[in-house]
């Protein structure tokens, strides 16, 4: 399970999951990233949507693997609709990570995008389909 260390990572409220006969609040327990130990580079972490945030995955990569730095950031990082504030955290929080990479994907959504792409110029790949990443130590 990834912890949830920030204050403004929520997750999604709204959402449940049926449990027997009851509906709960779903805390997506059984969401999966991809991290790699790049030697030489750091992690690269895949997330599929980032349920429990991108900042609380990629930090739960850092502590599970005792690697702090980090090559790159990859995946959704379900931010479509979020709001400014959340965005903001969410880019700073990434931008102090120092990754070699960003490469937000599906459900970041155009405005979270367009708020890495301005304040991590050198670190943002715009992902496509068809896109190949090669990532070697």
């Amino acid at each position: 399970r990834v912890e949830r260390l920030t204050d403004y990572e929520k997750g999604l409220p709204g959402d449940s999951v049926r449990r027997g006969t009851n509906f709960e609040q779903d805390d997506f327990v059984r969401e999966q990233s991809l991290v790699m130990n790049v030697k030489g580079k750091g992690l690269v972490v895949l997330s599929g949507c980032a349920h429990a945030g991108i900042v609380n995955t990629v930090r739960h990569a850092q502590k599970i693997t005792g690697v702090n730095k980090i090559h790159a950031i990859m995946g959704g990082f379900h931010l479509t609709g979020a709001k400014e504030e959340l965005i903001q955290k969410t880019v700073a929080d990434i931008k102090s990570m120092a990754p070699d990479y960003i490469v937000p994907m599906h459900c970041t959504g155009f405005e979270a995008t367009m708020v890495f792409v301005k304040e991590m110029p050198d670190q943002f790949i715009l992902n496509s389909s068809g896109t190949r990443y090669i990532m070697s130590a």
